[in-house]
């Protein structure tokens, strides 16, 4: 009966991050890619991750929703097509963890007060980074298409890892590569952060105080602290992004764990396991709207987006010519 539920409850909410998941990435890359955003090198690992998110949207979140709801599985049809489908959809999983690593990484390297850390954060490097991380991404699963198969589990055909040691080495590897390990970069890298950051404060607050009696702010200024406010708008976002992160990936990477050393056909673990797997495909369709709620630089660039549109389309141009029209 709760196996039925979850199941049920599964169908619906897979759905739902499909719809909303494709709307909110999608506004993601309209936003990042405006010019009070494009400038920062953080953006292009926000932009990598948002196009990573609509690729699991569509290869690891739909094909589940089709083996839940129409027993649809496309994997279990032959075993190139099993060796393919586990492969590129945990390449498409794992992407977006890592950029967010990545933006955390720029993060503290722009806070810092060493000259040569801040030379790292800068667009060219996050280019290089960004795709340094597809290789990785792409030689730390190269062993699916060798260890997957098609597997017989009772009078179900089913793409699985091969049993014995290599089953115990995916598992193993899986819940380093995929869970523990990012989360863990991502928060000691933010704590490193914010500890720049204080420490920068510290600094300049005496200086600060000593030139606040000049009434008239010169363009550099303004430009000056414009990018601050934006730098500091992305530090919450990513935060943000980082602590969401943290929730939807431990409890499945703490189930993970536990699969090693209990009765994994017991129907407690298999509820478990299918409960906390929803959540961790929460982080693919939930940043839109986390952004929006964490940053006011967002949102503003958000309802200039939408302004635009309605004012564009009233003029009766059709809503894509408005979107490009309002993003350039």
């Amino acid at each position: 009966m709760l196996l039925d539920f979850v199941i049920q409850l599964s169908k619906i909410v897979l759905l739902l991050f499909i719809i909303f998941g494709t709307f909110g990435n999608i506004f993601n890359l309209l936003i990042f890619t405006r010019p009070a955003l494009l400038r920062s090198a953080c953006t292009l690992y926000f932009i990598a991750a948002s196009i990573d998110n609509l690729l699991a949207l569509y290869t690891a979140v739909l094909l589940r929703l089709m083996t839940d709801a129409f027993a649809i599985d496309i994997g279990s049809i032959s075993n190139p097509l099993c060796k393919v489908r586990v492969y590129v959809g945990y390449i498409a999983l794992s992407l977006s963890p890592y950029c967010f690593i990545l933006a955390c990484f720029d993060r503290y390297c722009s806070s810092s007060t060493s000259v040569q850390l801040r030379s790292w954060s800068n667009r060219k490097t996050a280019k290089k980074c960004i795709l340094g991380a597809i290789i990785a991404s792409l030689v730390l699963y190269s062993h699916i298409p060798v260890g997957f198969k098609l597997e017989k589990l009772g009078p179900a055909i089913v793409c699985y890892p091969q049993s014995g040691v290599y089953n115990f080495f995916w598992r193993i590897s899986y819940i380093v590569i995929y869970c523990f390990a990012p989360c863990i970069c991502m928060a000691v890298l933010c704590l490193l952060t914010i500890f720049n950051i204080r420490r920068q404060s510290k600094q300049i607050q005496p200086t600060s105080m000593s030139t606040t009696t000049s009434t008239v702010m010169s363009t550099a200024v303004r430009l000056s602290r414009t990018h601050r406010r934006i730098d500091r708008n992305l530090v919450q976002m990513l935060f943000t992004q980082v602590l969401s992160q943290l929730l939807f990936i431990l409890p499945f990477a703490i189930v993970s764990l536990a699969e090693l050393f209990v009765d994994t056909t017991t129907q407690a673990f298999i509820v478990s396991k299918r409960f906390f797997t929803i959540p961790l495909f929460a982080s693919y369709a939930t940043s839109f709207y986390l952004y929006t709620m964490s940053s006011p630089v967002y949102r503003k660039e958000f309802l200039s987006i939408v302004s635009c549109v309605k004012q564009t389309y009233e003029r009766g141009r059709t809503v894509a010519s408005s979107l490009s029209m309002c993003n350039s």
